[in-house]
């Protein structure tokens, strides 16, 4: 897979990662149920007075809900796309990320999940104002403040995605956005080491060109929407970067990057939170 495979209609970025240190802090929410995905976060950011963040909604109940999956382009602008939108009635999130941050000045999410519905296992980009929280639920947030990610254009990609602004100093904790065509692990390990983490936590979503593993078949498609399992860390022995992806034709793929196996393709969003 050569990262010319695709190809944005703007220029490069002129660094490999965008980045916002702050505080960060793990927190055990409830999201309140009968509203939607997007209202019940919003609901939890204000009442922690988070300014960011990642929600963790592992075993989560939803539906009825709406989703995309990846899917090329046919405007003739952008190097990549969504599917039609795909309808659920019920289904338990398996794993999923929600990065969450402000469009427009009002909260916003952008959230990747595995989940099942009955016996199918689906993947993909979960649409926050139609996604119904059926029940309340507890979920994880690894709250973050100092920063925030705010959506913008993107110069490169003509894609409204996050971007990290503001930022401390210092801080047990960081936000980032890495750019098109850049290793992910080891922008990811670079990112690590420029904070100076010994042992850190990593979370985050976005889209990779193709991926490569430690074991198990390799995800050749250029197109995709992926995100960060359950325990990616950075430690004493390098970066461990566990990730589950699907391609446009529903073909899922997991398990653990391999430095040099899979760049970014519209964006990657992350969060790394200094452990122990």
């Amino acid at each position: 897979m050569t990262r010319d495979v695709i190809r944005h209609p703007g220029p490069p970025a002129p660094k490999p990662y965008a980045v916002a240190r702050g505080q960060g802090r793990k927190l055990p929410v409830t999201l309140q149920g009968g509203q939607s995905l997007m209202d019940a976060v919003a609901d939890v950011m204000e009442k922690t007075g988070s300014d960011s963040g990642v929600i963790v909604v592992d075993g989560m109940d939803i539906g009825p809900y709406d989703y995309v999956m990846p899917g090329p382009s046919d405007d003739g602008v952008h190097a990549a796309w969504y599917s039609a939108t795909h309808h659920g009635s019920h289904a338990r999130i398996r794993h999923g990320s929600a990065i969450v941050g402000r469009r427009d000045g009002a909260w916003w999410l952008h959230c990747h999940a595995v989940w099942e519905e009955g016996d199918s296992v689906k993947c993909g980009h979960l649409l926050p104002d139609d996604v119904t929280v059926p029940n309340d639920a507890g979920v994880m947030l690894y709250a973050f403040n100092g920063g925030a990610f705010d959506v913008s254009l993107n110069e490169e990609t003509l894609f409204p995605i996050f971007h990290p602004v503001d930022g401390a100093s210092d801080g047990n904790a960081l936000i980032a956005k890495v750019n098109p065509h850049h290793d992910i692990h080891q922008t990811v390990s670079q990112i690590v080491r420029d904070a100076g983490f010994a042992r850190a936590e990593v979370l985050g979503v976005g889209s990779l060109i193709g991926a490569r593993f430690e074991a198990g078949i390799p995800m050749e498609s250029p197109i995709s929407e992926v995100m960060i399992t359950p325990g990616a860390q950075w430690a004493e022995d390098g970066l461990r970067l566990p990730m589950y992806c699907v391609d446009p034709d529903d073909d899922q793929f997991s398990g653990d990057i391999v430095p040099g196996g899979a760049p970014v393709c519209v964006t990657f969003e992350l969060m790394v939170i200094e452990a122990g």
